[in-house]
């Protein structure tokens, strides 16, 4: 009976001890909060590529990952792989890689042509301003 009893302690601990842990989406850690604050607009210039299947522009040994113009592409006449563009947005670091960026825009220049992105959805910010699940407001605007 004791034993049986211990045996139940021992997995009671134990599952409390792995609800605790912090799993889900969402940065964790202590610097977690920091990178979405203080977020100041940044310049880049460079060409279009595509890294890990996803639209980037590399420059000054930096690859800043940019979001949302992929449903640009042909509707800009010039905007396509190894186009010149200068851009103008946030970036945020990624804690684990620090050579990579999430780039979220709000002007686009393609050749002579400048496109104001900042009233676009994906161009409010990392954490709201979206639509949720069921196209509920107040998701997390990714």
């Amino acid at each position: 009976m004791k034993r049986i009893v211990g045996i139940l302690m021992i997995g009671l601990l134990t599952a409390g001890a792995l609800s605790a842990q912090a799993f889900g989406p969402g940065p964790v850690g202590p610097g977690a909060a920091v990178a979405t604050q203080n977020l100041q607009i940044t310049k880049i210039e460079g060409k279009l590529a595509l890294v890990n299947g996803m639209i980037a522009v590399q420059s000054g040994g930096k690859t800043y990952y940019v979001r949302g113009i992929n449903q640009l592409v042909g509707f800009i006449d010039g905007l396509k792989e190894g186009a010149s563009v200068k851009l103008e947005g946030y970036a945020v670091q990624f804690p684990a890689a620090p050579e990579y960026y999430h780039f979220m825009v709000t002007k686009l220049t393609v050749g002579n042509k400048d496109y104001d992105l900042s009233n676009r959805p994906f161009a409010r910010g990392m954490m709201g301003s979206g639509f949720g699940m069921q196209g509920k407001r107040g998701g997390r605007g990714w």
